[in-house]
């Protein structure tokens, strides 16, 4: 009976221990596939992301750590490039075929780039979400023939610097809130010597050589006196065009041009800058000017050089709080994030971008960036800045036209501003001969 029993219990306990080493490699089995596979985002296969952009590598760590945190299987490596030389590189590298899966673009690269660049799959992000989610500008700047061909990591806005120990001197109680308080202020800045020499410029305004952003800026001023950019079917530029405006007359964009080249021209009252001054930024940092137009990127820039400065909303046509017929209108300038066509990891590529300008991603990015949010939902995320918060408010109200190059553009504007300035040309036919160039290009 001894015998038996033990014999049985032997049984038992080789029974039980191939249960017990059954279950452990089941278990060991599962884990190396969990490791092999991913715990998240399917597939299993390794996935290796190249994202190109010109911004610093830290705006982007603490947001690739979380995705691939939950995605294990992608690995993002981003590559900061010269921006200088960025579009450039990008175009070469796309057409050797060793281009990024992921690049960064300017908000008005699409008319040039439509064709290097691949829409987001609608399950990865819809029509609708996007327009819920960002700025009435992103949605003009970044969708065509209903296609999402870019997401925007942030909208940059201009608005209005200003010295305030100059103001307080000038007895200005308050920024301008238009275009005409604007030129009152100019005059009262403006210091000359006996000889109608510059001393101190009322503005950084008038030229554009030494003027940041002088393209943006009258690209803005025309839209706000009315002008027609563009035609509705994009094929020509129509911002020298004569309207009926109370039985006369008016060309809006030659309006937008002479107001602008005026604060350069010495015959003009408002006469406060010329080509001689230093660049606009440099005169704003250094109290040579007294008001510059800028964006928010510049906020750092100025901060650590000028402790007593303010930030005023960009100078409208008319006060919309006090007329209701006008709408402000503010100029947008953003960078945003695209998936490159020749990439052969398309979905994954707009996953991660899909994630990148998710609430939380957006944060953190406009954290490290220090710039003004695109998504609608993030503008209170600046309230505690009483500085940024200006620009971030301008982002509901921003806009752009469809431009068919952008350097381009800027350079026919350019071309344009100097004509005008240095009595080259009248300043209608300056218009007349910019339009006719912006629109050979868009042929």
């Amino acid at each position: 009976m001894f015998r038996v029993s033990i014999f049985g219990f032997r049984i038992y306990l080789m029974r039980y221990r191939l249960i017990i080493f059954t279950v452990i490699g089941i278990l060991v089995l599962l884990a190396v596939l969990a490791f092999v596979f991913g715990r998240k985002g399917g597939g299993g296969e390794a996935i290796s992301l190249e994202f190109w952009g010109t911004g610093p590598a830290g705006n982007w760590s603490q947001i690739i750590a979380a995705y691939q945190k939950d995605n294990p299987q992608v690995s993002v490596k981003y590559i900061a490039k010269d921006a200088s030389r960025y579009e450039r590189d990008l175009v070469e590298a796309l057409a050797a075929g060793v281009g990024p899966d992921i690049a960064v673009i300017n908000n008005v690269w699409l008319g040039k780039h439509l064709n290097k660049l691949s829409p987001a799959p609608s399950q990865v992000l819809s029509i609708a979400t996007f327009k819920d989610s960002f700025a009435d500008s992103a949605h003009q700047d970044l969708i065509r023939a209903g296609k999402i061909y870019a997401v925007p990591f942030y909208i940059d806005t201009l608005a209005l610097y200003y010295n305030k120990a100059f103001y307080n001197n000038a007895g200005l109680v308050s920024p301008p809130k238009t275009w005409e308080e604007f030129s009152d202020a100019v005059k009262k800045l403006t210091q000359k010597d006996e000889g109608g020499n510059i001393v101190r410029s009322g503005a950084a305004l008038g030229t554009a050589a030494n003027i940041n952003y002088a393209s943006d800026i009258l690209n803005l001023l025309m839209m706000q006196t009315g002008a027609t950019m563009v035609s509705k079917d994009g094929r020509q530029v129509l911002f020298d065009r004569t309207v009926s405006l109370q039985g006369k007359n008016y060309s809006p964009g030659l309006a937008a041009l002479d107001f602008y080249t005026s604060f350069a021209l010495s015959t003009k009252p408002v006469y406060t800058w010329n080509a001689r001054m230093p660049g606009s930024l440099k005169a704003f940092t250094e109290g040579k000017t007294a008001m510059y137009i800028g964006y928010a990127k510049d906020l750092k820039a100025i901060r650590n050089s000028l402790p007593n400065f303010g930030v005023a909303p960009m100078p409208q046509i008319k006060d919309s709080r006090k007329d209701s017929s006008y709408l402000d209108i503010n100029w947008a300038s953003y960078q945003a994030g695209a998936v490159t066509q020749s990439s052969t990891k398309k979905e994954a590529a707009w996953r991660f971008l899909s994630f990148a300008v998710g609430r939380d991603s957006a944060g953190a990015y406009l954290r490290s960036a220090y710039l003004p949010p695109a998504r609608k939902d993030l503008i209170e995320f600046t309230a505690s800045d009483a500085l940024l918060n200006i620009f971030a408010k301008q982002i509901l109200t921003a806009a752009n036209w469809f431009q068919p190059d952008e350097a381009e553009v800027r350079k026919i504007f350019e071309r344009t501003i100097n004509a005008v300035t240095l009595n080259q040309t009248p300043s209608k036919e300056a218009l007349r001969e910019a339009a006719s160039e912006a629109t050979n290009l868009l042929r």
